[in-house]
């Protein structure tokens, strides 16, 4: 039963940060509100989880993980029905808020968990990766739900099923039996301690350009594809293909990845996505474009996974909640920064010409692993 919480967790959420994606277009109609105003919610629900998760990382450690399951599986919940039902855009604006709260319950109960309930808490990596790629399943089940809902029964409705596929966790919250807080407690200075910890900063670092990839390639990939000469129906099918990826490497590598090969696992591929990502920014074959798209998603998938998975390997169990706060926050800032900066570059010129950041990134992403493997 605990394992299926951990799960669900993370499935939600991969529902949570792919909702407003999956729904700008009817929000966007239903709210009056443009596409600049659109990703404001979008920016609330990423500085509110920013922000939050440096609070719960710390508090599920001191308190344990049955009450922040129950909340986030509640408030994304909640959150979710609210935003279909939301009439203004400041009613909007507070349900984006309110899911960033139980977005980061459900990331951090989701991620810490897996690292203790899979492969008998011996192999964090692998439980990681095998957890995650059912973040993946959701955040590609949402759109594609959408896409299928609302058009035939309106858009209340539509977020009324998605809400309650995240709500369902609860019932399993209630009744399942969580591992028990270390005996030696939790302490706030231990915690804060976790800042100093170069280990811990090197992941931190890490995620911050692989958080920001992801998010990039996220965003960017169908508006790159249809500039080379993509159909959308075409790029969005690319797009799908990357995300399935995504999930397909996470399988795979939680049979091959450990703590002793997560780091060279990490360093091999962030190059490889650096290289897929060059060959992006330089071609002109539409062909070759889609196939390195493809292979991006394939090297991105155990990435997130495989950091985190390390950094718990690094540091004392009952510090894992303010270690994941810690990487996982400056990893939000990644994403607020890299695709916007890359969108800015791309003005009055093709987005193809701004992947050349994104390949820098993931080569800076490659050295970073290279110094995890020797703090390791």
């Amino acid at each position: 039963m605990i394992q299926l919480v951990a799960i669900l967790a993370v499935f939600s959420l991969g529902i949570v940060f792919s909702l407003i994606g999956a729904l700008k277009i009817k929000l966007a109609e239903k709210l009056g509100i443009d596409d600049a105003r659109v990703g404001g919610l979008i920016s609330t629900l990423m500085f509110t989880s920013i922000f939050v998760v440096l609070l719960i990382g710390p508090l599920v450690d001191a308190w344990g993980y049955k009450p922040f399951a129950i909340l986030g599986f509640l408030l994304s919940g909640v959150a979710i029905l609210m935003l279909g039902m939301a009439r203004s855009y400041l009613a909007a604006v507070v349900a984006c808020v309110l899911l960033g709260v139980g977005g980061m319950c459900v990331n951090t109960v989701g991620n810490t968990l897996l690292s203790i309930v899979l492969f008998e808490g011996q192999n964090a990596p692998a439980a990681l990766n095998l957890g995650n790629m059912f973040f993946g399943l959701g955040a590609f089940f949402t759109p594609f739900l959408a896409i299928f809902l609302v058009n035939r029964i309106g858009l209340q409705k539509t977020v009324s099923i998605i809400a309650v596929v995240v709500l369902i966790g609860i019932l399993f919250s209630l009744s399942a039996g969580y591992p028990q807080l270390s005996p030696a407690g939790f302490s706030l200075g231990q915690a804060v301690a976790l800042l100093g910890n170069p280990f811990v900063l090197v992941a931190a670092l890490a995620l911050f350009c692989y958080i920001g990839l992801e998010a990039s390639m996220g965003g960017w990939v169908t508006t790159y594809l249809t500039s080379i000469g993509y159909t959308e129906g075409r790029a969005s099918g690319v797009l799908s293909a990357f995300w399935i990826s995504v999930m397909v490497s996470r399988l795979v590598s939680s049979m091959v990845v450990n703590p002793a090969n997560g780091a060279l696992a990490i360093t091999i591929l962030a190059a490889v996505a650096a290289v897929s990502i060059f060959v992006m920014s330089s071609t002109k074959s539409g062909r070759l474009a889609g196939a390195a798209v493809i292979v991006t998603g394939l090297m991105f998938g155990p990435i997130f996974p495989s950091v985190v998975g390390v950094t718990f390997t690094n540091v004392m169990p009952e510090l894992r909640g303010s270690a994941f706060a810690i990487i996982f926050a400056i990893g939000l800032l990644g994403a607020t920064i890299l695709p916007a900066w890359m969108g800015m570059l791309s003005k009055g010129k093709s987005i193809q010409k701004s992947m050349v950041v994104a390949a820098v990134f993931a080569v800076i992403l490659t050295g970073v692993a290279v110094v995890m493997g020797q703090l390791g």
